[in-house]
């Protein structure tokens, strides 16, 4: 981002959607220190689902495992409904981000995927990198949303070189073995008690 690059979020409308009462005050308290101050807050999709009928949202960052109604139904649903409601960037927040939830993400419509536990900065550098999209929303059969075709129109215009700013080097090389999994990283990562 520029340093002289300003966006004023202070007359947005959000919608946050989570069913953890801590997780939701945290995201909450994330978008207000960005400057949003019209923040809704719901427990589930269904909730979320009966506030989007009924009023207009301009961001929508919502839990995938939510009850009743989840994070990726909600979303799928909002793509499908009919006016400019379904055009509402929307952002799934998730503790487990296996390849294949990225992937159900992706598919129903959501713009980014942010993992849990949430950083303030990737939160506004994805509300940035879509705010500052220019791109077109798709309608066909099996798929409604953001386009994500990037290798024969190449990248985004957010994204010029195809690379994210945290992204390396294309040049790294070949990865030597799998990724680990979540609970792998979290074992690397979660503080061990000493034998003593």
């Amino acid at each position: 981002m520029q340093p002289s690059t300003y966006f004023n979020l202070e007359k947005a409308r959000a919608l946050v959607v989570d069913n953890n009462t801590q997780s939701l005050d945290i995201i909450c308290g994330i978008l207000a220190s960005f400057g949003l101050r019209q923040v809704v807050r719901k427990a589930n999709g269904r909730e979320a689902q009966e506030e989007l009928m009924a009023r207009p949202v301009d961001l929508i960052l919502t839990d995938a495992a939510l009850p009743e109604m989840d994070g990726y139904e909600l979303i799928h649903w909002l793509r499908r409904e009919p006016g400019e409601k379904r055009m509402t960037p929307a952002i799934i927040v998730s503790a487990h981000t296996p390849r294949n939830k990225v992937i159900k993400a992706r598919d129903c419509g959501a713009n980014f995927t942010i993992a849990k536990p949430i950083a303030p900065n990737v939160v506004l550098e994805r509300i940035l990198w879509v705010a500052r999209a220019d791109r077109l929303f798709i309608e066909c059969d099996v798929y409604m949303g953001p386009d994500r075709r990037w290798r024969n129109a190449g990248p985004p215009l957010e994204h010029p070189d195809g690379r994210r700013r945290d992204d390396r080097p294309a040049e790294v090389g070949i990865p030597e073995g799998d990724n680990l999994s979540s609970s792998e990283l979290d074992q690397l990562i979660k503080p061990q008690r000493l034998a003593g």
